[in-house]
């Protein structure tokens, strides 16, 4: 995707969480195509960045590669003028922690000069070596049962607990490949002191800096609940505009991300409750102290914590499908619909449960959901630890977890 942008678009900027891997990517990118590369974390070049922004970007003849660019905001500025003056794709590459166009000043320096790109932690197929799995076979257009059940025997047997241990593990690449939740413990709780430094408070105004960390962990903690903000606010003792600040900057800095409510009014969308998911399921679990599946499930969050991998799941997908946007799903009796994807106003519901079976209770939320939409229903999948793709009634699947391992 980044050889395709570049050879499309005048900027590439490539966001995501830090050490997910973008400093690898696009250093392997710039030898290929033989760029110039520079990382801003590098002091001295920060500083002649900092000194004069549009002589240090002159001094690079071709295209350029500028890793951690937010350290120094004027380079938007000088960007802006720099690819104004041609229109030859491919100048300027740059990587962040931050998904910088939603900042005002920059996104007006950079909107319709730039392809945005977002860097995720690995998927479990990524993870795996493996092709990515076909959601579009369960997401997109009439559901084709054979197609899955081959995809389902391609993905191949896997062991009992592979399930718990994707989920404990999360997909950061360096922690992921630790053999002991120790260490990945240890390696969160460096990340979290990390990110505080070199992400928010060299950036942004964070009055509370002790109150900021827990409502870190208290939001990894609530992961695939509603965002209460009064709640929080309540917990913390600080204003609710405050907490709002605080994550709306974990989900500019990759760490968290909402599912919006459908509706059929799109506008009615935006003001109702999201759902908050943290990013990785690794990290998560890493902040609160869960080693093993016994401390999830101790703690109430084994449902929620398998949900969320399933949306980061999803959402890996969907950044890389036109970001396509998904969405929860609840009606005024308390019916529930875990996600749902809308395609040309219609709409799939994928509901996950960790049983090895299915049972009516299972499809309580998509029939009350399929009821609801009507016509706009397309069709319903739940995601299960089972081995067998089935149907389930009219326009309901039983797909197997497995399924996301991807393709051997």
């Amino acid at each position: 995707m980044v050889d395709e942008a570049l050879d499309s678009s005048r900027v590439i900027s490539v966001t995501g969480a830090r050490q997910v891997g973008k400093t690898t990517l696009v250093r392997k990118t710039c030898e290929r195509r033989r760029m110039a590369y520079v990382s801003l974390e590098d002091v001295a070049a920060r500083a002649a960045a900092q000194a004069d922004a549009d002589a240090w970007l002159a001094g690079f003849q071709g295209p350029v590669a500028i890793d951690e660019v937010q350290h120094v905001p004027d380079l938007f500025r000088a960007i802006k003028k720099r690819v104004d003056a041609s229109q030859r794709p491919g100048q300027i590459l740059i990587t962040g922690s931050a998904l910088w166009l939603s900042m005002k000043a920059i996104g007006e320096s950079l909107a319709g000069r730039v392809a945005l790109l977002e860097l995720w932690p690995f998927s479990e197929a990524e993870w795996m070596e493996r092709s990515a799995p076909a959601w579009g076979q369960l997401v997109l257009g009439p559901f084709d049962l054979d197609a899955v059940q081959a995809s389902v025997r391609d993905a191949g047997p896997a062991e009992s607990n592979w399930l718990a241990q994707a989920v404990l593990r999360g997909g950061f690449p360096e922690p992921s490949g630790f053999g002991k939740a120790d260490a990945r413990a240890l390696w969160f709780g460096s990340y979290l002191s990390t990110y505080l430094q070199r992400d928010v408070l060299d950036l942004v105004r964070i009055e509370h800096a002790d109150l900021f960390l827990r409502l870190i962990r208290l939001l990894a903690g609530r992961t695939g609940q509603l965002l209460n903000l009064s709640s929080l606010a309540r917990d913390l003792g600080i204003p609710v505009p405050t907490v709002r600040r605080y994550a709306d900057w974990l989900t500019l800095t990759y760490q968290r991300f909402d599912v919006q409510p459908y509706s059929a009014n799109v506008g009615k969308r935006l003001v109702k409750t999201p759902k908050t998911y943290w990013s990785d399921t690794g990290m998560a679990a890493g902040l609160l102290g869960w080693k093993t599946w016994r401390d999830v499930q101790h703690a109430g969050a084994d449902g929620a914590l398998l949900e969320t991998w399933v949306a980061g799941e999803l959402a890996k997908w969907a950044s890389v499908h036109a970001r396509r946007p998904f969405y929860f799903w609840r009606s005024h009796g308390g019916g529930e619909v875990d996600f749902l994807v809308e395609q040309e106003g219609r709409a799939v519901g994928v509901e996950v449960k960790a049983g090895q079976r299915v049972d009516a209770r299972d499809l309580k939320g998509l029939v009350e959901c399929r009821h609801a939409l009507g016509a706009r229903f397309l069709h319903g999948i739940v995601l299960y630890g089972g081995d067998e793709a089935m149907p389930l009634g009219d326009r309901l699947y039983a797909v197997p977890l497995a399924f996301l391992r991807g393709c051997r």
